[in-house]
């Protein structure tokens, strides 16, 4: 096949649908598109821990994105994640393009710094927001792309338009829709993955590189591990938070999250959290 800046002839494709427990059949058509979505999440935890245990770069490159995710069972972060699932996409041969949207539900403004990265995919003359890496407020499905569309369910979300012609994806809780991120369809391509890469990395704003952050989106529950606290969130409940000791922490992301760590990055983690 002819690559593309998303690298689809690069992807170990076979070895992606295992790690990620996809057994149907690929095609470029909604069904696939659907399968592969919710085959990720339940998968792929969100993980920042890289950032904790002294890298000095998270790499972008397919071949580094996909030994960490792919061959030694780690989850990563949305730009890592949205890297290995482009090339997946491209491989199979959708259509598609990236955008970058500014997350609400943790800053509660509307003019942070676009961070989050995501996919539009466009199918049978529609657009289908397809974020497989939002994490555990994340949607389990691709939502059509259009104004006051709704993803029903037991895990409901919704799209509005604001007059300042943002979309907004909500996550639509029983206390409340819960704004998760306002975006723009405009285009951002690998090497806007690279600079806002380095800000998660390295700068003091950075929400993903001064404690641990793990989220997992799985059919009947989802978790999200900030620092010490857990918060678990089931359908139509009401979300339930509690404080993690030190074994607990450093037993989360294999127990919870099913990430694979290796020995000495527990140690270094132990460390962190001032364990004996």
């Amino acid at each position: 096949m002819t690559d593309s800046m998303w690298q689809g002839s690069g992807v170990d494709l076979d070895a992606y649908l295992s790690r990620v427990g996809y057994l149907g059949d690929v095609a470029p058509d909604l069904a696939t598109l659907r399968g592969l979505h919710a085959a990720h999440v339940d998968a792929i935890a969100f993980d920042n821990l890289d950032a904790l245990l002294g890298r000095t770069a998270v790499p972008l490159d397919l071949d580094s994105v996909q030994e960490k995710i792919v061959r030694r069972g780690r989850g990563g972060w949305c730009l890592e994640q949205v890297v290995l699932m482009a090339a997946v996409l491209d491989r199979i041969g959708f259509t598609f393009t990236a955008f970058a949207g500014r997350t609400r539900i943790r800053t509660g403004s509307r003019f942070g710094p676009a961070l989050h990265v995501a996919l539009c995919v466009e199918l049978d003359g529609e657009r289908w927001l397809f974020d497989v890496s939002f994490g555990a407020y994340g949607p389990h499905a691709p939502i059509r792309l259009a104004e006051n569309s709704r993803l029903e369910g037991d895990w409901p979300f919704d799209l509005v338009r604001e007059p300042n012609g943002e979309h907004v994806l909500r996550f639509l809780r029983p206390e409340g829709p819960a704004e998760l991120y306002g975006f723009t369809t405009d285009a951002r391509y690998p090497s806007d993955f690279e600079l806002l890469n380095h800000f998660c990395l390295t700068h003091p704003r950075s929400p993903f590189n001064h404690r641990m952050v793990l989220q997992r989106t799985r059919p009947e529950v989802r978790h999200l591990l900030a620092g010490s606290t857990l918060t678990e969130i089931r359908p139509a409940e009401p979300a339930i938070v509690r404080e993690l000791d030190v074994e607990e922490m450093l037993s989360a992301p294999e127990e919870i999250f099913g990430i694979t760590l290796a020995p000495d990055d527990v140690q270094t983690l132990w460390k962190i959290s001032d364990g004996p």
